[in-house]
């Protein structure tokens, strides 16, 4: 065999090992995504002593990704804390409640209803605290279900969008009240004052159209608590933030001339700290139920308009 044939035979034998890997990287593109296709899109998570008839805790799974979080300095009913609009990365995957926890969810974890509206099953839970919510995922925890909690902000706002830029998970609705006048458009999504008709009452959940993860009552209905701290937001990108989740209420001291005793003195200051609430309410103006708006309270709050969604942690 001369110099060029064996030349030949060994471009050959290259040509051949590169198809093999090819291939090989083919089958394995290919079961790789099998794999995801098995991997169930939603969870139905048993709950002891659920009633026949309420409705299950069933989640949604959402994969990771990137948005802009908060809203442009001209967005119709913006407030100053959506801003500034700035880059948020969400590196894991997590399942998020289909809908909030309902009462029924709430009672067969916790054996008592605190609801104002009392009854009703299928209504979402309200008239529970931050710190009450706390409570309900200890238990639930403690079912063996997997892992649990309230979402963060951003988890929060990034399901809300659910992939849309627009004030609203269902579009801006320019040509709508953002007060409390009735809108078709509005209504075919969420509930407000616009279509309170008089009853001072949450609505059943997953009786509008979902937004576009399939996700129900995320605008209107209850506002929803958030694992983290009310803060201002940063201009900078950000990855998984969490916020502040905890802090003592001594935030800073200064020292000052006591008048009375003409002696140097140290002043603590305390900042109030407050918990997030997402997504408006049966009640409130429409722009308070806009993707990005953002609403607090101190952690022991709890009106008959605040309850709450759950995560579960991947997989």
């Amino acid at each position: 065999m001369d110099d060029s044939e064996k030349r030949f035979q060994k471009r050959l034998v290259r040509v051949r090992n590169q198809n093999l890997i090819n291939r090989s990287s083919s089958i394995i593109s290919r079961g790789l995504d099998l794999i995801k296709k098995k991997e169930p899109s939603e969870l139905l998570i048993e709950i002891p002593g659920l009633p026949e008839n309420a409705k299950k805790l069933e989640m949604v799974l959402i994969r990771g990704g990137s948005f802009l979080m908060g809203s442009p300095y001209n967005e119709k009913g913006r407030r100053d804390d959506e801003g500034p609009q700035h880059k948020v990365t969400i590196t894991n995957d997590f399942y998020i409640g289909k809908y909030p926890v309902t009462q029924a969810q709430w009672e067969a974890i916790m054996g008592w209803n605190p609801s104002y509206n009392q009854g009703k099953p299928n209504h979402p839970v309200e008239w529970v605290s931050w710190n009450d919510c706390q409570m309900f995922l200890r238990k639930l925890n403690k079912l063996g279900k997997g892992v649990f909690r309230l979402p963060t902000e951003a988890e929060w706002e990034y399901s809300c969008r659910a992939g849309t830029t627009t004030r609203y998970s269902f579009g801006d609705a320019l040509k709508c009240s953002d007060e409390r006048e009735y809108c078709e458009e509005m209504d075919k999504y969420m509930w407000w004052d616009g279509n309170r008709d008089d009853l001072w009452t949450t609505r059943e959940v997953g009786l509008k159209l979902p937004n576009p993860w399939g996700l129900y009552d995320m605008h209107g209905n209850v506002f929803e608590w958030c694992l983290d701290l009310y803060d201002s937001y940063s201009k900078e990108p950000q990855t998984d933030p969490m916020g502040q989740i905890t802090a003592s209420y001594c935030d800073s001291s200064i020292w000052y001339l006591n008048p009375q005793t003409g002696k140097s003195e140290e002043k603590i200051l305390y900042k109030r700290l407050e918990r997030i609430m997402r997504g408006g309410e049966y009640s409130s103006f429409a722009w308070l139920c806009r993707s990005s708006c953002r609403v607090h309270n101190p952690s022991y709050t709890a009106f008959g308009i605040i309850g709450f969604r759950l995560i579960r942690l991947y997989p």
